[in-house]
């Protein structure tokens, strides 16, 4: 009897004691994939396509290429920690993720398959593994223009919901890169997304999000995120200590965000922020482009401990910083601000002409932002400091009250080309994202 009950004692053990699944690399080629062996010199067609056989530890390396999701969902759900790399040629030789090479994650809105999930998301939620393999994600250019559905067949203006007649999905409401983890029997995540792009998503909340838990080191970094809905980068955490201590570090640096949109022109919601930061996280951001959001280039409202050092903040159409409840200029939050680090410091607004085409520029220009308080008073919406913005971009003035009339845009297509245009360079010579520079 001892001699069965040890036996399903061990039984029981195994799984904790089993040696961890071998890792490996796995290669994907849109041009040359067929299959699901995932090598070198056999590629997989498209990282959909072997979500389900990836273990923790595994590396992924997409050739260029635009890829659709399998079955073109347009979405692609991680389940384990892995790392992710971009912008190969085709005999996955050499990288260059924002010049030959481009990995394009997008989707087709008319496909049957179509599915409202973030286009790239590594969801650790319930995973209990030890193994706490880094997470990476880098060198992938996210467009959801392809999986929103714009009005009247042109690319100008999105609609949030779906129409069965045509057989049109709704524009998705969750973003281009998110990343979440829980509580890793391993020990802390370490979290790198570098060197990717995110544009035309429209979700309610972040265009790129990552979220940690206890401890976790973070780190965003030389990333493009612009013409995106809600917020262009969210700083979150899983973890929610009651000493307020191990919460998750992050370090943003080198990232150029602009153009973060409301979720629609007369929403009176905290959408529209270049970034935001959730309680119980510590923040460095540092050389940083934050601008032209249609609400605040930093949203701390949940009361974040933030540390600004030489960013660029300019443009945003509310304030500068929201915190708590407290609006701020940038010229103010060294002096007012309760929850910015006391290194915070050479943070600044420059002239930040953003050498994207005139004919978006033109129409970014034409919409209507509406402030429903105003409108309702019968008084000018958006006063001067929507002029100033559009004096600083090259853009008419303009003059006249909002009485609440339909925008005649809402978040146009944005090319690729005009995404890396704004943020292949740093502007002023050290702020902002530059051309990545990759190993193998």
């Amino acid at each position: 009897m001892r001699r069965i009950w040890l036996l399903a004692l061990a039984l029981v053990l195994l799984p904790l004691f089993a040696a961890p699944t071998e890792a490996r690399d796995w290669y994907v080629s849109r041009a040359r994939g067929k299959g699901k062996k995932g090598t070198q010199e056999k590629p997989a067609k498209d990282l959909g396509n072997i979500v389900k056989k990836l273990k923790p530890g595994d590396v992924i390396r997409i050739a260029g290429g635009t890829y659709l999701g399998r079955g073109k969902t347009g979405a692609d759900v991680i389940l384990v920690p892995v790392t992710i790399l971009g912008g190969f040629s085709e005999d996955f030789a050499t990288r260059d993720p924002w010049g030959k090479h481009k990995t394009i994650l997008s989707g087709d809105n008319l496909s049957k398959n179509w599915v409202n999930n973030p286009r790239l998301m590594i969801d650790l939620m319930k995973y209990r593994e030890r193994d706490n393999a880094p997470i990476v994600v880098d060198g992938l250019i996210v467009d959801d223009a392809g999986r929103n559905r714009y009005a009247a067949g042109k690319q100008q203006m999105i609609v949030r919901l779906a129409d069965p007649k045509t057989g049109k999905n709704p524009t998705p409401g969750f973003g281009g890169i998110v990343v979440r983890a829980s509580r890793c029997l391993g020990g802390p995540w370490s979290i790198t997304v570098q060197n990717c792009i995110v544009l035309n998503s429209a979700p309610t909340q972040g265009a790129m999000s990552v979220s940690g838990h206890q401890s976790s080191k973070i780190r965003i970094r030389n990333n493009i995120v612009i013409n995106n809905t809600g917020t262009g980068i969210i700083l979150g955490t899983k973890f929610r200590p009651r000493d307020g201590k191990n919460v998750p570090s992050f370090v943003v640096e080198n990232n150029t965000v602009l153009f973060t949109w409301k979720y629609s022109p007369s929403s009176q919601s905290f959408s529209g922020n270049s970034i935001k930061v959730d309680p119980d996280t510590v923040s460095v951001l540092r050389h940083n482009v934050l601008g032209f959001a249609d609400k605040y280039g930093i949203h701390n409202a949940a009361k974040g401990n933030i540390t600004l050092i030489e960013n660029v903040i300019v443009g945003n159409i509310a304030a500068d910083y929201l915190e708590f409840d407290t609006k701020m200029a940038l010229e103010d939050i060294e002096d007012e601000a309760d929850l910015l680090g006391d290194d915070t410091e050479g943070n600044v607004q420059i002239k930040l002409p953003v050498p994207v085409g005139q004919e978006w520029l033109q129409l970014w220009g034409g919409r209507v932002l509406i402030d429903r308080n105003a409108a309702e008073a019968d008084i000018k919406a958006q006063k001067s400091a929507v002029n100033d913005i559009r004096s600083m971009l090259g853009l008419p003035l303009q003059a006249g009250t909002v009485k609440g009339q339909e925008s005649p845009v809402w978040l146009h297509r944005m090319t690729i080309d005009d995404a890396i245009a704004a943020g292949s360079k740093k502007y002023g010579g050290k702020y902002g994202s530059s051309m990545p520079q990759v190993n193998k």
